[in-house]
């Protein structure tokens, strides 16, 4: 087995709504997602690799390149990791959703990721 490299630049992330993670302009030579583990709790959560926001949680017009999906039951947890880094090429952000598929209920899910920027 080999060792899995850890990222110089992470984050722990709770998504409410569109949050970027890393903008088009910071992506000068591309980038390696190295981790990442998402627990979607009793919605989803969505990871996008674009040159444009999202522009609604749950956005299927942008490119969504890490995803994961829970049941529609309160407090209920899962992790789904990444199983290889992903290379992002130079000029995209990144952006992080979540939602609920509970009506009612607020989106708690989270993404835990680790990146390298190309030099």
């Amino acid at each position: 087995m080999n060792a899995v490299k850890v990222g110089k630049h992470f984050g722990n992330l709770f998504p409410k709504g569109v949050v970027q993670i890393v903008s088009p302009a910071e992506n000068v030579n591309g980038l390696t997602i190295q981790t990442a583990s998402i627990d979607p709790t009793s919605g989803y959560v969505n990871l996008y690799a674009s040159e444009t926001a999202p522009s609604i949680t749950g956005d299927a017009s942008t490119r969504m390149i890490f995803n994961g999906n829970g049941p529609a039951v309160a407090n209920s947890h899962s992790q789904v990791l990444l199983p290889a880094p992903l290379f992002v090429p130079a000029g995209m952000g990144l952006w992080v959703t979540a939602g609920s598929w509970i009506p009612g209920i607020t989106a708690t899910g989270s993404l835990a990721i680790t990146w390298d920027l190309v030099a």
